[in-house]
């Protein structure tokens, strides 16, 4: 089981569970929007003593507290290094991007530490200067705007997280402490052509990079779940109940096996 923290309230630390995933997971992802990220999460959240989440409660979570375990499940499959190819915007060459989910994470943080707001309280609140009072998105309101253009959707977001105070108030204040006190792994990176040396940003967002290298190994799924009915004589279901690493674990065994009775080549 996997332990991931949240965001602390005025009750304390906070801190979900995730079980392992299994093939069925892997299976079933069929898109990298914040529908999916947020089925997925459903999928694996558990109930345990202690937690602040429980399966249901992942559509009212913070998207930067979703965004926090959708790091941890990336961690756990692939480790804290991202590594990508990314083509220049002036040159068209193609050059490697590497960065550390840490590093995003401690730049993030810096900047939380210049939010003037005050919170968050047992609920999850907070106030601004102004005496307004607001929560964070969720995946639930991202989802409700999902598909308005995007000025539309920035004002029916920041309505719908206003709790308390004038409506009419400065939205590009508010959204800059949303921003600030619930920061999200959506955001451009700055990078250098190693080609021409021209700079850049590139858009990283954890939720569209998790699911899509999940999609990318669907291939390498199937195959595994082959390899595994053909050995044991197992039926779908079975192989796709697995957790993944059981699974992998499995075909190690199978392909090391097959390997020694070919013998070594001449």
């Amino acid at each position: 089981m996997l332990q991931v923290p949240l965001e602390p309230a005025g009750t304390g630390p906070r801190w979900a569970a995730l079980r392992p995933l299994c093939g069925h997971d892997e299976a079933a992802i069929d898109g990298c929007g914040d529908l999916e990220a947020t089925q997925l999460l459903e999928r694996l959240l558990v109930a345990a003593p202690g937690t602040s989440v429980r399966p249901g409660g992942t559509w009212t979570l913070s998207v930067s507290d979703r965004d926090r375990l959708l790091a941890a499940v990336y961690r756990h499959l692939y480790g804290d290094r991202v590594e990508g190819t990314v083509r220049c915007t002036d040159c068209g060459a193609a050059f490697d991007l590497t960065f550390t989910l840490a590093e995003l994470a401690r730049g993030l943080e810096s900047g939380r530490r210049t939010a003037r707001t005050v919170g968050p309280d047992s609920e999850g609140t907070y106030v601004l200067p102004d005496g307004r009072r607001f929560r964070l998105p969720t995946a639930e309101d991202q989802i409700a705007v999902s598909g308005m253009a995007p000025e539309q959707g920035a004002e029916v977001l920041a309505s719908r997280c206003l709790l308390a105070g004038d409506p009419a108030g400065d939205r590009e204040a508010l959204e800059a402490a949303m921003s600030e006190v619930g920061p999200v792994l959506d955001l451009d990176l700055g990078a250098t052509c190693a080609e021409c040396g021209a700079p850049q940003e590139v858009r990283f967002e954890i939720r569209a990079h998790l699911l899509g290298t999940l999609a990318a190994e669907r291939p390498c799924l199937a195959r595994e779940v082959h390899s595994i009915a053909t050995a044991y004589g197992w039926g779908l279901n079975e192989v796709l109940d697995l957790p993944r690493d059981q699974r992998r674990g499995y075909v190690r065994l199978i392909e090391t096996e097959r390997a020694g009775r070919r013998g070594p080549r001449a």
